[in-house]
């Protein structure tokens, strides 16, 4: 319920007499005058307590009017609050420029009191009207943005564990896509601070790649456990079956995706499965793109994923150091990888090293 008995109005004229008379008639209609003499007080004034609105002569010595009114409307804090012109001048031309400085209304001399009342309650009334459906918006968008919020976190905790359901078939890969989905990230950020692709690295695609990271491999469910779990090296005819886990995972997300268009998440879930095995130099799978034709997600997990898989002991052989891991990425910039996420990486490895060390298989 709006307060209709508060309202405090800023009087503006450098005519003393007029200051007397509106502050009378204000009183009268049960409103707070507040009189001063000239714009850069009223400026002051509004800035230490914002008023409900503002009457404002338009001729004054040192500051117009128009000036003043300029002046609430380039400031935030008072921009909002509604400007009435009162003055003498009864031309259009006038009338219009105090529209088009930010004024509400325009009331012309000799004023009726009725009338100057019934303006200002009327644009006092609408601006607690807009304070009042603005406070409610915020309520309903916190209130919005809270459910998603608890949604989106129930559905991401079905997401990681179905990816870690499709990852505790292969019991050597451990927490690789936690680690694997940290260093993408840091791999990112790295990037953008770096100055590269800041036009696609925005905070929005780095989240998506964080969270999507843990799906990289999910297409590893299609992969019969005599291959996926071979204890020994596999044949080229299996690794051909293995290298279809690619396909299996972007396939399945993309048929989710058209049910789920817009969603970005799912996106770049899909480049992630299926392009995580491209090579710079074009020499990897399932399309042997080449360069800057792999999505840029992919080229970043792809370093990711290699480092961490060499480091992690498999069934068929021993963990390789960091220090001989990293000569190898360097080795295959701009052949398995995109020099620039190298160039990212050179100055993160000892991060890298970091947390392969804490987050332990």
């Amino acid at each position: 319920m709006i307060e209709m008995s508060t309202g405090n109005v800023l009087v503006v004229d450098d005519a003393h007499d007029n200051l007397r008379l509106l502050s009378t008639l204000l009183k009268r209609g049960g409103l707070v005058p507040r009189p001063v003499d000239s714009g850069k007080k009223a400026l002051e004034a509004a800035v230490v307590d914002p008023p409900d609105l503002v009457l404002l002569d338009i001729q004054m010595p040192e500051m117009s009017g128009f000036e003043v009114c300029q002046r609430f409307m380039q400031d935030e804090r008072l921009q909002n609050i509604p400007i009435i012109f009162i003055s003498g001048r009864q031309g259009t031309d006038d009338k219009v420029k105090a529209f088009q400085a930010g004024g509400v209304d325009y009331v012309s001399k000799p004023f009726q009191e009725q009338e100057v009342l019934a303006r200002v309650w009327a644009h006092i009334h609408l601006k607690k009207l807009r304070e009042e459906l603005l406070y409610h918006n915020k309520q309903l968008e916190e209130k919005v943005a809270k459910q998603v919020e608890v949604i989106t976190a129930s559905q991401m905790a079905t997401i990681f564990a179905l990816a870690k359901l499709a990852e505790s078939r292969d019991k050597g890969t451990g927490q690789h896509f936690e680690r694997v989905r940290i260093f993408s990230k840091k791999l990112a950020l790295q990037m953008r601070g770096m100055g590269l692709y800041k036009d696609i690295l925005t905070p929005s695609f780095i989240d998506n790649l964080y969270q999507a990271a843990c799906l990289h491999d999910i297409g590893k469910v299609g992969v019969p456990d005599a291959i996926l779990l071979k204890p020994g090296k596999v044949t080229p005819e299996e690794y051909e079956e293995i290298k279809k886990h690619s396909l299996y995972g972007a396939d399945t997300l993309a048929k989710v995706l058209k049910h789920f268009p817009e969603n970005q998440f799912l996106q770049m879930g899909v480049e992630l499965a299926r392009y995580h095995h491209e090579k710079w130099d074009g020499t990897g799978y399932p399309e042997g793109l080449v360069g800057k034709d792999i999505p840029l997600s992919a080229r970043i997990i792809a370093l990711a994923d290699y480092y961490d898989a060499l480091t992690s002991i498999r069934c068929y052989r021993e963990a390789f150091s960091h220090e001989e891991t990293i000569q190898m990425i360097y080795r295959e910039s701009g052949r398995h990888f995109d020099p620039d996420v190298v160039k990212a990486f050179r100055l993160l490895d000892k991060e890298f090293k970091r947390i392969r060390q804490e987050i332990q298989d």
